[in-house]
């Protein structure tokens, strides 16, 4: 018998004699290769005991004030024999009751990778706040930098692909376009047209169909930023072994996320013509709490480092305050909106579309009852955000500024006044937010597009709280061997066919854009899916590993009269309708090419390269296809698709014909159970097997091992 601890919150809690903990290990299963495991026990009982009722906070009794919040996870360690085994958090589920008093409480032990989900809970890409520090102004420098360069931040041109952050690829929203070096197609001609709108206003310059586009690494880096997340962002040696970094990989350097967020119009509907592309009726102004903006000058009660120089503040359980912020324009009347968000967490606290400026005035906005919550204290991070449709400034002034106060305590009240402070007046520039513009998307679904795409993996290490990130080829090269004949038990165990499935499709979201419904039309299958079947033809279901995401057939325009091949690519967002409209989708992942037009220069401008959509790398060793598809720049078959890269080692060997799922009961020593990890390789009289699953009875070290025939050896992905 095992002498197993478990301890919440550093307090070693109390378990009964003959309770049964068993912890399920699994990070990739062939019954569903679409979702990543982590490790997780079965719900098990804790007595209520008086050390259990205080870490519980006697949950039973809902009359207990500030008693143990259920609905969030608790940090929590298992050791075995003295030694850790595995950190993560459990789950309170219930409380089982005798005789009006508690008798048992119930619990479920998730590891620290399932704990990411409940980190990110419902939050959208647009609530990362880090996402910021690429906001840009719409200047025409910018504009066309973006364009055919790409920019590295506000005013910063990118100077090669590793800092090319921003972009704004030829992915056009309404028109479609075509060559012509005579001049003479009646439908928009990418030699001749101007990448700005005339002053006449028609027709549309072409940045007026673009949006903007960001590398898909510095989402990652925002999430780490906004989060306090640790990934492994560089490759590293651990016990002489290199780890490898997808995120640090050229193949995800390339990556990128267009921001198209909704398929509306930006102009006013009696406008003509209509915008679809990037709001250039936007001025914006962004500022917070702290010193840069606002000096404490009075106040009873509230301190005068309530609020950090920064603008952070910190509220306890059982306080609330309010805000009312003083604005001020001495220019002209106008109409703005206005937004008070939580940099931490995203939240829109107050917001207020239409509210007229008048000059000269002071308009009073009450931002009322900031609390903790269920919280025992909360930190907000407030900045103030208004918008408007020209060009306007907030001033400073004696009596313009700030003032809180609180509810609990009606005498408690400070003052802050705006005159001295560096930035004001505040001025709405015509910048590119974007937040306004990231695809309405949950955070942890951006994380899971990004994993089955590319069939990553994700683990921690023992004693670590950093997240790993890699292939799952890359993963299995890395693990140990241990031969563990003698410790199965003898007496039974179950071989089944390998898995239930004899096709496989590779699918994304479905076609939503004109020329990806063309395409289906012409090959029957959606461009970027695959359809993969056993090679010997036999019985079993169909399984289905879906991508939110588009994948895009892209145009590479023939010259009109010479029927030349331009090199010339864009995608061309609309739907099938006739006449065509701006769709929307799911989210658009691509890799940026930079395109050379010194044989075809495009737009009145002459430019010799721009920024375009690709589905293929620029040294070609990458697809986002899952099959086999033509690469649209140089209309050559290019098979190194997502499948052939990143999915094939794990699939093909699964469904070959030796292929086997063995299941075993043993008796793992501690060495083992201490410090196998998924990858490695079990070795049963000869047979080497991978790990799909283990189970284990902490309290009796029986193990219900569920393996794979290792057929062969995995080899290292190719990401360059």
């Amino acid at each position: 018998m095992q002498v197993v601890e478990l301890y919440i919150n550093n307090v070693r809690v109390d378990l009964f004699k003959d309770e049964s903990i068993t912890l399920t290990d699994s990070i990739q299963n062939i019954k569903d290769i679409s979702k990543v495991f982590s490790p997780f026990t079965q719900q098990f009982t804790l007595p209520a005991s008086s050390t259990n009722n205080k870490i519980f906070k006697h949950f039973y009794n809902n009359d207990i004030i500030d008693g143990f919040d259920a609905r969030f996870r608790v940090s929590a360690l298992i050791k075995m024999n003295g030694s850790d085994f595995r950190t993560g958090q459990i789950v309170l589920n219930s409380v089982d009751m005798e005789n009006n008093k508690a008798k048992s409480y119930k619990i479920v032990f998730y590891s620290d990778t399932v704990s990411i989900k409940e980190i990110f809970g419902e939050d959208e890409l647009n609530a990362l706040e880090p996402l910021s520090t690429y906001d840009f102004s719409r200047n025409s420098p910018n504009m066309q930098n973006a364009f055919q360069f790409g920019l590295q931040s506000d005013g910063v041109v990118s100077t090669a692909p590793s800092n090319r952050n921003i972009t704004l690829p030829l992915i056009s929203v309404n028109e479609y376009y075509g060559y012509d070096s005579t001049d003479t197609i009646t439908y928009s001609n990418l030699h001749s047209a101007s990448f700005f709108t005339p002053l006449s206003g028609t027709p549309l310059g072409v940045r007026d169909n673009l949006k903007p586009a960001i590398k898909a690494r510095l989402i990652i880096d925002a999430i780490r930023t906004h989060y306090g997340i640790e990934f492994n962002m560089a490759d590293e040696v651990i016990n002489g072994k290199t780890i490898k970094s997808f995120f640090a990989s050229d193949v995800f350097d390339e990556l990128y996320l267009w921001l198209h967020r909704e398929a509306t119009t930006v102009t006013q509907p009696e406008e003509d013509p209509p915008v679809f592309g990037i709001n250039y009726d936007f001025y914006g102004a962004k500022w917070n709490a702290g010193t840069d903006y606002y000096i404490y000058s009075s106040g009873t009660g509230i301190p005068s480092n309530f609020i950090s120089a920064n603008g952070q503040f910190t509220i306890l359980k059982g306080e609330s305050f309010s805000f009312r912020i003083i604005l001020r324009n001495n220019t002209a009347d106008f109409l703005y909106n206005l937004k008070v968000v939580d940099k931490i967490t995203g939240e829109i606290l107050f917001a207020f579309t239409d509210q007229e400026s008048i000059n000269g005035v002071n308009d009073t906005l009450i931002i009322r009852e900031l609390t903790s919550g269920t919280l025992e204290s909360r930190t907000y991070d407030l900045e103030f955000r208004t918008d408007t449709t020209t060009q306007k400034s907030w001033v400073g002034g004696l009596t313009v500024g700030m003032t809180i106060t609180s509810a609990v305590q009606p005498t408690w009240i400070a003052n802050y006044t705006s005159v001295g402070t560096p930035n004001f007046p505040v001025t709405m520039f015509p910048d590119i937010w974007i937040q306004n513009y990231v695809p309405k998307m949950k955070v942890m679904d951006y994380l899971t597009t990004i994993l089955k795409t590319f069939n990553l993996t994700a683990y921690t290490l023992r004693g670590s709280s950093k997240i790993y990130i890699q292939t799952l080829d890359d993963y299995m090269t890395l693990g140990n061997s241990y031969d563990i004949s003698r410790n199965i038990k003898i007496d039974k165990n179950t071989v089944d066919r390998n898995i239930p499935f004899s096709r496989i499709n590779f699918m994304y979201e479905n076609a939503v854009t004109q020329p990806s419904l063309r395409f289906i039309n012409k090959n029957v299958i959606q461009m970027g899916n695959l359809r993969y079947s056993a090679p010997e033809k036999y019985e079993g279901e169909t399984f289905n590993l879906k991508v939110p995401a588009q994948r895009e057939s892209l145009i590479n325009i023939v010259e009109d009269g010479t029927r030349n091949i331009t090199g010339i690519v864009y995608a061309w967002w609309v739907n099938g309708e006739n006449p065509a409209k701006t769709t929307l989708g799911k989210p658009y992942f691509f890799f940026n090419r930079n395109v050379d037009t010194t044989a075809y220069p495009i737009l009145s401008q002459q430019y010799t390269q721009y920024n375009a959509p690709a589905n293929v790398s620029a040294d070609g060793n990458h697809t986002l296809n899952f099959g086999i598809e033509v690469d649209e720049y140089t209309n050559e078959v290019n098979q190194n698709s997502l499948f052939s890269r990143f999915y094939s080692q794990y699939i093909i060997q699964s469904f070959e014909q030796q292929s086997r799922i063995v299941k075993f009961k043993a008796m793992l020593p501690m060495n083992i159970l201490l410090n196998y990890n998924l990858n490695d390789t079990f070795i049963i009289n000869g047979q080497q097997y991978y790990i799909n699953s283990i189970k284990t009875n902490l309290t009796t070290q029986e193990s219900d091992l569920e393996l794979l025939t290792k057929q062969t050896d995995y080899t290292a992905s190719v990401l360059t």
